[in-house]
């Protein structure tokens, strides 16, 4: 005997609805859900990579296999950002970006430097984009040899979440 439950009956439904209609419907509520879930989130980072050089784009990134770095080579960090929010324009379009500031450690853990508003990222777009990338780049050009401990504290521009990133690296003796 064959037992249809909800779900098997729900999926039946679906395959025997037109496609182009149902599928549309379908995927707009599944993006409403997304946004929903997107706007619950804390400011997050899925992506943290240390990298060979600026992002092609979203997710168009080299990462390096080492977080030790040559004397005078720039510390390069690939940031995607989740849970930021948008504001809208008069003009009906979406602006969103961060203020971001930066600590920097020695091994120790005194602060060797530190800036506010050390960069400040956004973007004006007539969608609330959820791909969205930073190049965070770190020029420690005279610095001596050693562990750091980098910390950039990003403040979402569009509400008050604020979210850290921290990662460890090595500059080389020459």
């Amino acid at each position: 005997m064959l037992r249809v439950t909800p779900a098997v009956l729900s999926a039946l439904m679906l395959a025997a609805a037109p496609v182009g209609a149902q599928d549309l419907e379908t995927y707009n509520a599944a993006d409403a859900a997304a946004y929903a879930a997107w706007e619950a989130l804390p400011l997050t980072f899925r992506t943290v990579a240390f990298v060979t050089g600026d992002a092609g784009g979203y997710g168009l990134y080299d990462a390096r296999d080492s977080t030790v770095f040559r004397q005078g080579e720039p510390i390069v960090l690939y940031v995607e950002p989740m849970g930021y929010g948008w504001r809208q324009e008069a003009d009906g379009r979406f602006s969103f970006g961060f203020d971001i500031d930066i600590v920097l450690r020695n091994a120790a853990g005194d602060v060797v430097a530190s800036q506010e508003s050390f960069m400040r990222q956004g973007l004006t777009s007539r969608a609330r984009n959820r791909e969205f990338y930073l190049t965070l780049t770190l020029n420690m050009t005279g610095a001596p040899a050693g562990d750091y401990a980098l910390e950039y504290i990003v403040h979402d521009l569009a509400s008050d979440k604020i979210g850290t990133i921290a990662r460890t690296f090595s500059i080389a003796a020459p």
